[in-house]
């Protein structure tokens, strides 16, 4: 653990450090003067590019968790003809390369008059959002019990009203997985590329 904890404790030292005291030879001692320059000038270059993340993060995981989630409680409690091939054909966005796509994509952005910039971004990571959130929750509304279901039918709640008070809420746990995943891979394919 101390082994591992060692350039942590000598990054952070040296994050309070001064120009003068930032030295190898000086870098296991402690600042002879204390400065949040280095915080405060980190901040300032970092932060429109984080505000921007977040700008494109939580709206497209927010949108494809909700869409997914509707896909997913679709396919599963509502067996339509051809359910089965309409998930598959959804299934197969996940299978496809970004590279392969791309152009096609673009164009369709062009077509479609989409501001440059965060809000095509986020109807991209929608778009390849979708294909995981479905997979996620029409795997996890096939472990719900029918019966759960069958009792809000028998209340009298329409398909929606039984997504809404009841799948949703049961799917609480499930929504906070792709939330946390969503975070992770959006922001990690847009670390530093998310310009104003």
């Amino acid at each position: 653990m101390v082994f591992v904890l060692i350039p942590v404790y000598v990054l952070l030292v040296t994050s309070f450090k001064g120009v003068g005291d930032a030295s190898p030879a000086r870098a296991w001692l402690l600042p002879s003067t204390w400065t949040m320059e280095n915080w405060t000038s980190a901040w300032q270059q970092l932060a429109p590019a984080i505000g921007r993340t977040i700008s494109m993060v939580v709206p497209s995981t927010i949108i494809s968790a909700v869409l997914g989630c509707l896909n997913g409680f679709v396919l599963s409690r509502w067996r339509f003809p051809g359910a089965d091939v309409v998930f598959t054909l959804i299934l197969f966005g996940m299978f496809l390369p970004y590279q392969a796509v791309m152009i096609p994509l673009l164009e369709l952005v062009l077509a479609l008059q989409v501001p440059n910039g965060v809000p095509s971004l986020i109807l991209l990571h929608v778009v390849f959002g979708i294909p995981i959130t479905t997979l996620i929750f029409r795997n996890y509304f096939e472990t719900v019990p029918h019966e759960l279901m069958e009792a809000a039918k028998v209340d009298g709640a329409g398909m929606l009203r039984t997504f809404w008070s009841v799948a949703l809420l049961a799917s609480l746990p499930t929504l906070l997985v792709y939330v946390i995943l969503s975070k992770y891979f959006i922001s990690g394919l847009m670390s530093g590329s998310v310009k104003g």
